[in-house]
Protein backbone atom coordinates (compact mmCIF):
# COMPACT_ATOMS: atom_id res chain seq x y z
CA UNK A 1 0.00 0.00 0.00
CA UNK A 2 1.19 3.33 -1.24
CA UNK A 3 0.01 6.96 -0.90
CA UNK A 4 -0.51 8.74 2.80
CA UNK A 5 -0.68 7.38 5.90
CA UNK A 6 -4.36 5.71 7.25
CA UNK A 7 -5.44 7.62 9.93
CA UNK A 8 -7.39 5.92 13.09
CA UNK A 9 -9.34 7.99 15.15
CA UNK A 10 -10.17 6.20 19.02
CA UNK A 11 -12.64 7.78 21.30
CA UNK A 12 -14.33 7.23 24.83
CA UNK A 13 -12.53 5.22 27.09
CA UNK A 14 -10.20 3.17 26.62
CA UNK A 15 -10.07 0.23 29.66
CA UNK A 16 -10.00 -3.64 30.19
CA UNK A 17 -13.36 -4.13 28.65
CA UNK A 18 -12.80 -2.06 25.06
CA UNK A 19 -8.90 -3.09 24.31
CA UNK A 20 -9.48 -6.83 23.07
CA UNK A 21 -11.82 -5.83 20.55
CA UNK A 22 -9.46 -2.80 19.94
CA UNK A 23 -6.69 -4.98 19.87
CA UNK A 24 -7.86 -7.08 16.72
CA UNK A 25 -9.05 -3.71 14.71
CA UNK A 26 -5.58 -2.35 15.60
CA UNK A 27 -3.28 -5.41 14.63
CA UNK A 28 -5.36 -6.07 11.41
CA UNK A 29 -5.06 -2.14 10.32
CA UNK A 30 -1.42 -2.35 11.09
CA UNK A 31 -0.90 -5.95 8.46
CA UNK A 32 -2.87 -3.77 6.21
CA UNK A 33 -0.66 -0.83 6.33
CA UNK A 34 2.78 0.99 5.39
CA UNK A 35 2.07 3.96 7.88
CA UNK A 36 -0.76 4.12 10.29
CA UNK A 37 -1.46 7.12 12.42
CA UNK A 38 -3.62 6.47 15.48
CA UNK A 39 -5.25 9.82 16.65
CA UNK A 40 -6.09 9.51 20.42
CA UNK A 41 -8.08 13.06 20.71
CA UNK A 42 -10.96 12.00 21.53
CA UNK A 43 -10.19 9.31 24.00
CA UNK A 44 -11.82 10.70 27.21
CA UNK A 45 -10.40 8.34 29.71
CA UNK A 46 -7.48 5.45 29.33
CA UNK A 47 -5.92 2.81 31.76
CA UNK A 48 -2.90 1.19 31.94
CA UNK A 49 -4.98 -1.38 29.78
CA UNK A 50 -4.22 1.27 26.57
CA UNK A 51 -0.85 2.12 27.32
CA UNK A 52 -0.30 -1.38 26.86
CA UNK A 53 -2.39 -1.75 23.48
CA UNK A 54 -0.63 1.58 22.15
CA UNK A 55 2.97 -0.52 23.47
CA UNK A 56 1.90 -3.89 21.88
CA UNK A 57 0.69 -1.78 18.66
CA UNK A 58 4.42 -0.29 18.46
CA UNK A 59 5.81 -4.28 18.61
CA UNK A 60 3.38 -5.55 15.80
CA UNK A 61 4.37 -2.43 13.79
CA UNK A 62 7.66 -3.25 13.90
CA UNK A 63 7.26 -7.03 12.87
CA UNK A 64 4.81 -5.62 10.03
CA UNK A 65 7.08 -3.17 8.74
CA UNK A 66 4.32 -0.43 9.43
CA UNK A 67 5.43 2.94 10.63
CA UNK A 68 3.38 3.54 13.15
CA UNK A 69 2.42 7.11 15.12
CA UNK A 70 -0.07 8.09 17.65
CA UNK A 71 -1.00 11.76 17.91
CA UNK A 72 -3.37 13.68 20.43
CA UNK A 73 -1.91 11.02 23.03
CA UNK A 74 -4.08 12.29 26.39
CA UNK A 75 -2.27 13.90 29.29
CA UNK A 76 -3.28 11.24 31.87
CA UNK A 77 -1.96 8.13 29.12
CA UNK A 78 1.29 10.49 28.80
CA UNK A 79 1.73 10.86 32.53
CA UNK A 80 1.63 6.99 33.38
CA UNK A 81 3.74 6.30 30.41
CA UNK A 82 6.23 8.76 31.81
CA UNK A 83 6.20 6.92 35.12
CA UNK A 84 6.81 3.39 33.76
CA UNK A 85 9.58 5.06 31.72
CA UNK A 86 8.14 4.26 28.25
CA UNK A 87 7.08 7.91 27.13
CA UNK A 88 9.68 7.57 24.65
CA UNK A 89 8.09 4.56 22.66
CA UNK A 90 4.88 6.43 22.31
CA UNK A 91 6.64 9.34 20.68
CA UNK A 92 8.71 8.00 18.06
Amino acid sequence: MTGPAETWKLNGVLDLNSIPGLWTEMARRIRASRELVVSLAEVRRASSAALALLLQGQEEARKAGCKLRYVGIPEDLLALARVSNVEKLLLT
